[in-house]
């Protein structure tokens, strides 16, 4: 059995932003969205009890005596600092959270045994969450289905498909309707616990061609006209947890097929209303399936066949601060903090995401997850990774990001010392809890 990983993105600061709901739709009313974390407000938290902390530090030393007043002081001060003081973006007790949980995945990597029998284009990302496993459900009268998840949930792919003709055609010609994407996360009583829509993009022409070869030359007036890349797929994971459709689940069978059976259901549900919406869609089978994480996570497929003929598994992934590698292809992830006013006046979500993934890199991934909030409106976190060839290249493909950011008022936080999570955040896994 499979299902997504457990690794949890750090948390977010709520921000209310109005969304173009249709991420380009007709089909289905206005979608307005709830930009959610919680980063900020733990923040403000922590910020709280240590200045709580440090008057109560004071008022108890000015009570024993007025001489207990300078070792408090001491303290209040050192308290007030790590309140207040931040280190690139993040305060100082964060800042320590996160780099000792980066040495504990670092430690916990280096003595990882991937299970035998693991397919190699799945190995990166059981690498990055060991529990990850894949199975198939269907069969005979119906095309089996791919699912992938932990234990805990499971998580199956529709691919989508705008545009059949060789040449990609122009971004904003036909948008994926997140209004439908959003209407599947309650179907028939199946409640999801997120639907999450994976981008993944390689440039036109190839970053590696020389800047006066034929082919640069001859894509140049299509690329300046559409800004079509040369590969563009997009994913939607649906994600569903047990726990939280239970009556779904035990009408349906219960335990294991029971939760099969409801999420298989919605991803028909949304396959079939997308292809209704003009889209050509594909419910993932599991072959499909884990090419669709390789994919995602820009393994190599040389060193993904040799791994195949090998019976020597070596490790494939390594996580640092700033990025995450696997074969050798190296990636930064970022969480979006920060959205610019979608539509109107502003930019169309498809224009946004086009002009991020526009940057000139070996492959940028854009995910968008959606999730039903407490008072049912809808929530949604985004993240981006980039991906680069060498350490150059991914570092200017970083700046090119980040100028493309700016310019169209997207504000990006690189994860510093959590490219595991924002990696597995940007899979098509359903996106992190």
């Amino acid at each position: 059995m499979a299902s997504a990983s457990r690794t949890r993105a750090r948390g977010r600061a709520d921000e209310t932003a109005p969304a173009d709901a249709t991420a380009g739709s007709a089909v289905s009313p206005a979608l307005h969205l709830r930009i959610s974390s919680r980063r900020s407000g733990t923040s403000s938290l922590q910020q709280l009890l240590l200045l709580e902390v440090a008057m109560a530090a004071l008022l108890t030393a000015w009570g024993i005596a007025p001489l207990a007043l300078v070792p408090a002081a001491v303290a209040a001060v050192a308290l007030l600092l790590l309140a207040f003081v931040r280190r690139r973006g993040r305060s100082l007790p964060e800042w320590l959270m996160t780099a000792r949980a980066l040495r504990a995945r670092q430690k916990r990597a280096a003595g990882l045994r991937i299970p035998p029998g693991t397919e190699p284009g799945l190995a990166p990302a059981v690498e990055c969450d060991p529990s990850l496993r894949t199975c198939s459900y269907g069969g005979g009268d119906r095309r089996p289905v791919g699912l992938i998840g932990d234990g805990t949930f499971l998580t199956a792919v529709v691919q989508v498909e705008a545009d059949v003709t060789a040449l990609r055609a122009e971004r904003s010609r036909r948008p994926l309707p997140l209004g439908l994407v959003r209407d599947a996360l309650d179907v028939d009583g199946i409640r999801l616990e997120s639907a999450q829509v994976v981008l993944h993009t390689q440039p036109a022409p190839a970053l590696h061609l020389p800047p006066h070869s034929v082919a640069v030359t001859n894509y140049a007036p299509l690329q300046a006209q559409t800004g079509a890349p040369a590969v563009r797929i997009t994913w939607i994971a649906l994600k569903l947890d047990p726990e939280l459709c239970r009556e779904a689940v035990a009408a349906r069978g219960g335990g294991l097929v029971g939760a099969q059976k409801c999420v298989v259901r919605v991803a028909d549900h949304l396959a079939s209303r997308l292809t209704g919406a003009g889209f050509r869609t594909t419910v993932l089978d599991e072959e499909e399936l884990i090419a669709a994480v390789a994919t995602s996570a820009c393994a190599n497929p040389l060193v993904t066949a040799e791994a195949g003929r090998s019976d020597a598994r070596e490790r494939r992934t390594e996580e640092s601060s700033r990025s995450w590698r696997c074969d050798n292809r190296r990636h930064t992830t970022y969480w979006i903090h920060r959205w610019p006013q979608l539509g109107g006046s502003g930019p169309s979500l498809p224009q946004l995401v086009g002009h991020l993934t526009a940057t000139p890199a070996l492959a940028t991934t854009f995910s968008i997850t959606l999730a039903r909030g407490a008072r049912q409106d809808v929530s949604v976190c985004g993240h981006l990774r980039v991906t680069g060839r060498s350490d150059d290249e991914l570092v200017a493909a970083r700046r090119a990001l980040q100028d493309a950011a700016r310019q169209i008022g997207v504000g990006l936080t690189r994860l510093d010392r959590e490219q595991l999570p924002g990696v597995l955040a940007t899979l098509p896994l359903g996106g992190a809890r």
